[in-house]
Formats: structure tokens, sequence, C-alpha cells
């Protein structure tokens, strides 16, 4: 399974293929497993469990917390130049499985979560470190593992190791003024974005694209991409196909290849336009605050109430998305990059002598943005302005000195 992922993903991987690839039979395969899922996920299980037993193995003995937490991490990275396409198999292959795997992932990573909350939460350390903080700090520590991996340059993890440990705990630290004006800011309601014309307003999402409406309103590419959208909300992406898009939007396999040339595509530029839509009012929020820590609660905020409102968005961006493959993974960078420009806007306000390393800052991203998906998971969407002044804080704390 791991070789037949990090040749061409799980979508493509056929259960012909692993047992050609296992020497073994089909009648085997089923004696073990369900089907490639199930497989999946065992290998998953596999891996994170010799995984968390050669890092924990480091993490023992004696030192301080500093230096056990650089041991174990010094132990992964080391893990990461031995068996690249395992540690790629859970830290980006597991993404494309999309929701089906995100409770497997959680249970993955409590044994680092609660290493993490033994160091960062000590007696007299300061302010008790919030439950979210400790998934976003192991969330942020694999998210840049993620992204070495993607781009290829795994062997600036073992120099990443120390700025790492220092990110994490910054955390310890009472909250500073600059922490303090990013929190008031994510907790206040974000002001309304102008009302545009009715009139020039599209069909909502909801409306079917085969519908009369949808007919006279929108062109056949728009329908098509609607339709897109649609069948993976409905089915997810694996039902995704040419037929199944064709049927929904009510025009024929022809006309589906005169606009596109993959389903792939189709649903991209569905998201693309999803995408837009949604982060709106967080762009305008950016836009109407000056460079601070107040800069990044606003933004913050205008995010969370963007996903707590927009459901197709929430369901897209952090379950649908990467099971599309690489180039959605592109996409998911893309908003991940949009995390850390936010997180830019407050660099320089804190009491840092010298600049913040980049590694923070997509630390940082990644842990917000895990955390956010572990809460729309868990059925708590709604909810999600409540917990902006607490994403606030995850995302100026680093920035202080100390």
């Amino acid at each position: 399974m791991v070789e037949a992922v990090a040749r061409h993903g799980f979508a493509s991987t056929t259960i012909r293929e692993l047992v050609t690839l296992a020497g073994v039979s089909k009648s085997t395969f089923y004696e073990h497993f369900e089907g490639k899922e199930d497989c999946f996920l065992s290998t998953f299980d596999a891996i994170m469990a010799q995984l968390t037993q050669e890092v924990g193995e480091a993490y023992e003995g004696a030192g301080d917390a500093r230096e056990r937490l650089l041991r174990a991490l010094d132990r992964f990275t080391a893990i990461v130049d031995e068996r690249p396409e395992a540690v790629a198999f859970v830290t980006v292959d597991s993404l494309t499985l999309g929701a089906a795997a995100v409770a497997r992932r959680e249970k993955a990573w409590e044994a680092f979560e609660a290493v993490a909350r033994r160091h960062l939460s000590p007696a007299g350390a300061g302010a008790e470190v919030s439950e979210l903080t400790v998934r976003a700090v192991v969330a942020g520590t694999t998210g840049v593992i993620y992204r070495c991996l993607r781009a290829g340059r795994s062997e600036d993890l073992q120099g990443l190791v120390e700025p790492l440990i220092d990110w994490a705990f910054s955390y310890r630290q009472p909250d500073s003024e600059a922490v303090r004006a990013a929190v008031a800011a994510a907790e206040r309601p974000s002001a309304p974005l102008p009302v545009r014309d009715s009139t020039a307003v599209l069909p909502a999402w909801e409306e079917p694209p085969d519908s009369p409406r949808s007919r006279s309103q929108l062109s056949q590419q728009e329908r098509i991409i609607r339709a897109a959208i649609r069948v993976v909300v409905e089915r997810g992406y694996e039902a995704l196909s040419i037929p199944a898009i064709s049927a929904t939007a009510g025009t024929s396999n022809q006309t589906f290849y005169e606009n596109f040339k993959s389903k792939r595509d189709a649903f991209l530029a569905g998201y693309e336009s999803v995408s837009a839509g949604a982060l709106g009012q967080t762009s305008a929020a950016l836009e109407r605050a000056e460079d601070g820590p107040e800069a990044v609660g606003l933004a913050l905020r205008a995010l969370s109430e963007c996903i707590a409102a927009n459901e197709l968005y929430a369901r897209l961006a952090f379950f649908e998305l990467a099971a599309a493959g690489p180039p959605a993974l592109d996409r998911a960078d893309e908003t991940m990059d949009l995390l850390v420009s936010i997180l830019e806007r407050a660099k320089g306000e804190g009491e840092r002598e010298e600049p913040l390393p980049h590694v923070v800052l997509e630390a940082t991203a990644a842990g917000i943005w895990s955390v956010i998906q572990r809460e729309i998971a868990h059925d708590r969407r709604h909810s999600l302005p409540e917990v902006a002044g607490e994403l606030a804080r995850i995302a100026v704390a680093p920035l202080g000195g100390g």
C-alpha cells in the first residue's frame, strides 16, 4: 500500500495492484481487509504505531523538557530521511481520504499531544495552556513536515528542530500586550460587508444545476461546475465521474469535454469559486485594518464567521479538497499561504529583537487550520466565532519576546 500510494496516490491505487505488489491473491487480501480504504487505514495505524514507539523511546531518558523534546523531534526528522514514503503516507497521503481519515488522524497524534500538554502547562509557567493550543502545536509541527515533504526539501527539517521547539515553548509565556490586542479584536463581531445589488446575485449553490432558474441564469460551464460540487458534497469525491456531473448538470458528456479536460478540473474550478466567495469577508477585514496584532485578530474573526456560516466551503476546504490529489493539495497550500500572510501582518509588533523564523509562521498557520478542522469534524462549526479569540492567541503569542 505504501509503495502504490507513493507511485500515484490513493485514488488511483487498485486492489489488483496491491495484491500484485504484495505477491498474494485477492482472496488472501479479503481475508485481512474489507477493501482498499480499510487496507489504507490499517497501514496508517501500523506506521503511526512504529513512529510513536521510536519517537517515544528517544523522548524517554535523562534531561530537562527541552533536551527530551529535542531528542524526540530529532528522531522524528531522522525517520523522515530513513523512510520518507512512510512518513509522507501518514502526513500527506492520509489527507486525500478526506473525512474518512479524520478520526484516525486525531487518535494517532494523541500520544504526541499528551507530551506537549505535559511540558506546555507545568506549574508556575504562567497562564494555563489551552487544549486548542496543545493541538495547534502538534498539528503545526507535523504541518511543517508535510510542507517540507511536498516541496521535496526534507533535508531542511533538521535545521528546523530548534526553531520549532522554541515556538512550542513560546506558548508558556503570559499574554503580552500584542496578544491581548489580537484577542480583543477577534472577540468583536466583524463589520458587515456592503450589500450587493440583488439583481446581480446568481442562484444559490443549493439551487439544482439543471433547474429552470439555473438554466436561464447560468452558463453551461457554470452549471457543470456546480454539478461537480453537488456530486462531491452529496456522495464524496470518490463518486465523482463525468457521467454523474453531466446528469446532474442536465448536459451531455460532449458538452462537458467542450468546457473541461477532466472531472478534477471541473471540481477545482468549483472549489475556487466557492472559496473566493467564502473568503471575501476575511480579505475585506485585512484591507480595512492597519498592520499589527489587531489585524490578525480581525482577520481570524472574519475567517471563523465565514466558515461558521458557509457549510459548503467548510465541507470542501477541510474534507473533500485533498481527495482530488496533488493539484488539489496545491490549492490547500495556497490557503495556508493566505494564513501565513495574515500572520505576517503582526510581525515586528512584539518585543523580539530578531525577525521571527518563517517556519514559525508556517507552523502557526498549520496549527490554526488543524484546530478549525477538528472543531468542524466534531460538529462545532457554528461555534467557531467563539474560539476566534483563542485562535488569535495561538497566532500572536510566538511574536512576543522571551
